[in-house]
């Protein structure tokens, strides 16, 4: 009985033993076709033309138009007022530190706010 159980594991390791080394030519055999493909003159001509084409698309020249010389009393009211309020914002976060804590601020006022009368005192 013990005989035929080690003839048996003998020729399962032998099966897995061919199977493992088909396995590995073929992953050599598809490895070197690989390469052949790659630096055949076909695939090299391949990568070449894609990577000409993608520098055309990439270098292409744009056209910039100029902008108009008189700039409208609208556009510098919004320059001046984007001046302004970075300034506002900016002394608001000196007072209160991190905006979480001006949404804080203002969280318990509105909470405050909407409590009734008799509760406030």
């Amino acid at each position: 009985m013990t005989m035929q159980i080690d003839h048996e594991i003998h020729e399962l390791e032998q099966r897995i033993a061919q199977r493992r080394h088909s396995v590995e030519y073929l992953a050599n055999v598809t490895k070197q076709r690989a390469i052949r493909a790659v630096v055949s003159p076909v695939g090299l001509l391949s990568a070449a033309g894609v990577g000409f084409l993608a520098t055309l698309g990439l270098t292409r020249r744009h056209h910039h138009y100029a902008a108009p010389k008189a700039v409208g009393k609208g556009g510098r009211l919004a320059g001046i007022a984007s001046v302004l309020a970075s300034v506002a914002f900016a002394a608001l976060r000196a007072q209160f530190g991190s905006p979480a804590q001006m949404a804080q601020l203002v969280l318990s006022k509105f909470q405050k706010f909407r409590q009734p009368a008799h509760r406030r005192a």
